[in-house]
């Protein structure tokens, strides 16, 4: 009866998803979750814990788990795999964070285990969305100059933030004791000891990674008697509709094709490597930084280029270069739950007299990016619970409090606009401490988002309990990218006039990257089908492409940057000096050189390209003068300074 009960529970998630119902009240279905980590039985002993967390929300007797909420099981016993023997694990979930921010007692049985799919981003339906309202704030009752109304007319514009919403794959029928798409693993519920579910494995050792997928229904439904048949949950006359319809093949011949194949002149560039000819005879002048307390770090390993320095201009010739000297700091009060702080150093240069103008410190306390070119040689920064803005000269003017931890800040490219998200603590301090220990990494936290305008007010704010992806914003809106079947996508704007509009469909092996540059550009990195090879593309914000580059085998890095005043933007590429694979471990001294070109926005014109050795792995260690005419690039222990003539 054990199993009737639980498969009914299952069957009833399983319809009430296919038509997009809630499950009765009677029964509170099955409790959707993933491992935070990976889980390895020979890494386990009996009577240590490992975490799962909730990925659809939960309301049950006397608990209700919110999506993200902790879950906690206790690892019963674990067997190795010895003289082809059966290798076993089995776990009791006994604790869940229930109504709060401490776990308490909860008795939960493993019902099924479903794999962790390649890449939930690539998806069509793995995404959620919060949506955000708000009056328009400007008198013309339109945002960045878009169309036109009487003064004073006011209207509400939205904005959507999404995330990655990652569920168990239901399946007609499912079955308590479900193992989908992880070959060669068996569950069994309640026969281990005091009653915990059963994993085992007669060909390797147990072992589970990183968001595996679980259901768990509660003891109490899982081992009573119950007279419920599997019919009795639905119609069994009723089929379940399929998850997505398929399209009819007019349909995909219409519209699922990729319009940014086809890069021709005029208005459209190919980003090509830069020739001996582009380098001769171009004169550049220099500034020794290492005199700052500058010391490169070439033997830092890395999975990714990091936000460690960075050059920005705050004047015709103000440049300022921040950096991390990585000095010995405190620890303690000014940190979050016992994350690292950062220090650093920012050295506002005179780039003709190449005299410091001044020098301040600043403190962090996460190692995400901190600065952000804006629009009138000015400059936000992130200082440790608050963002600033600074102009010429490295004068303050403007201070904008933080509710907590920085997650991310997005500014449309012309500056009218600005989203700002914090992380709002979900955890105890002391389940806080448990999960980063267990994870390796500080634990998923809510999400608090403002939207700002151009004065820095805030006119919108909304909460989640999910991680966010930071959107993209172009001047006329925002702009989505949304997963379809295939390896297709498509880049979708949505107006501050509240119109939807298609900018373009494309093909990608990878999960791609969006960001929007100045002057009003989207930079889009993705990889060719059936290759694999990584591309990048510059588009306008009416969709039509600029410029589009593709990247050898030992080429990473790859990023844009652009100038509202003199309509430029430049596109970096770093070159290894061996093959790097997505998601290796590298070092700066792997990095050969860089080359930063330079393009004029209205026709995708190069307008100049240089190459320097020593690159650093930092996102922001290039950037163009207000007026376009010199190009700063960090290269070793200087800052190298370029023309760049006007046509």
């Amino acid at each position: 009866m054990k199993r009737q009960a639980v498969g009914s529970i299952l069957l009833e998630l399983c319809l009430c998803s296919g038509f997009g119902q809630s499950p009765p009240e009677a029964k509170y279905g099955p409790i959707q979750a993933e491992l935070l980590a990976h889980l390895n039985v020979r890494h386990f002993a009996g009577g240590e814990t490992v975490f799962a967390r909730v990925t659809v929300d939960w309301s049950g007797k006397d608990c209700i788990l919110l999506r993200g909420a902790t879950l906690e099981a206790a690892v019963v016993s674990a067997v190795p795999r010895k003289m082809g023997s059966e290798s076993k694990l089995a776990l009791a979930f006994n604790k869940a964070q229930c109504n709060g921010a401490d776990l308490t007692p909860i008795d939960l049985v493993l019902a099924a285990v479903a794999g962790v799919p390649f890449n939930y981003a690539n998806a069509p339906d793995s995404q959620f969305g919060m949506p955000m309202s708000f009056s328009n704030p400007h008198a013309n009752g339109m945002l960045a100059g878009m169309g036109s109304a009487a003064p004073g007319d006011s209207y509400i514009t939205h904005l959507e933030f999404t995330g990655i919403r990652h569920r168990f794959p239901m399946r007609p029928n499912l079955q308590p004791g479900a193992v989908v798409d992880i070959k060669g693993l068996k569950l069994e519920l309640g026969t281990g000891p005091n009653r915990s579910s059963v994993l085992s494995s007669k060909e390797r050792d147990v072992s589970l990674d990183a968001y595996t997928q679980f259901l768990l229904v509660p003891a109490s439904d899982a081992f009573q008697p119950s007279a419920a048949s599997l019919a009795a949950s639905g119609d069994a006359g009723t089929a379940v509709p399929p998850r997505s319809m398929p399209v009819p093949a007019a349909a995909m011949a219409a519209g699922n094709f990729d319009n940014l194949e086809v890069c021709a002149p005029p208005g459209c560039a190919l980003d090509l490597p830069v020739t001996a000819n582009e380098l001769a005879g171009l004169g550049a002048t220099s500034i020794a930084i290492r005199p700052l307390g500058y010391v490169p770090r070439f033997h830092k390993a890395m999975y990714d280029f990091d936000d460690e320095e960075t050059l920005a201009w705050i004047g015709p010739q103000e440049l300022l270069f921040t950096f991390n000297p990585h000095p010995l700091i405190r620890r303690g009060g000014a940190s979050r739950n016992g994350a690292h702080i950062r220090m650093i150093r920012a050295v506002l240069l005179d780039a003709h007299s190449r005299n410091i103008l001044r020098a301040v410190d600043w403190e962090l306390t996460d190692s995400r990016r901190y600065l952000w070119q804006l629009d009138g040689n000015r400059i936000l920064v992130h200082v440790g619970n608050e963002l600033r803005v600074y102009r010429a000269g490295m004068e303050l003017e403007r201070r904008i409090p933080l509710a907590g931890p920085l997650a991310f800040v997005r500014i449309a490219p012309n500056g009218e606009l600005m989203a700002v998200a914090t992380l709002r603590e979900r955890h105890s301090p002391e389940l806080h401490s448990k999960l980063r220990d267990n994870a390796g990494d500080e634990p998923e936290e809510d999400v608090d988002v403002s939207i700002l305008d151009k004065d820095f007010k805030t006119i919108a704010g909304a909460s989640t309990t999910s991680g966010l992806l930071p959107p993209t914003l172009l001047n006329e809106g925002q702009v989505k990218l949304l997963a379809q079947p295939k390896m297709r996508y498509r880049l979708a704007m949505s107006t501050w006039e509240n119109k939807t509009i298609t900018l373009a469909r494309f093909d990608s092996q990878c999960t791609p990257e969006l960001s929007s540059v100045a002057p009003d550009l989207l930079f889009l990195l993705s990889c060719s089908v059936p290759s694999g090879d990584p591309e990048y593309r510059v588009l306008r914000a009416d969709g039509k492409l600029i410029l589009r580059g593709k990247s050898g085998p030992r080429e990473l890095g790859r990023e844009a940057a652009g100038n509202n005043q003199n309509g430029t933007f430049a596109v970096k590429v770093v070159e290894a000096g061996r093959e790097l694979s997505p998601g290796e471990v590298f070092q700066s001294s792997d990095l050969d050189s860089e080359e930063v070109r330079v393009y004029r926005a209205a026709d995708g014109k190069r307008l100049a390209a240089v190459r320097v050795k020593e690159p650093i792995a930092s996102h922001s260690g290039y950037a163009l003068s207000p007026d376009g005419s010199q190009l700063a690039v960090l290269s070793g222990t200087q800052i190298k300074f370029f023309p760049v003539p006007a046509e």
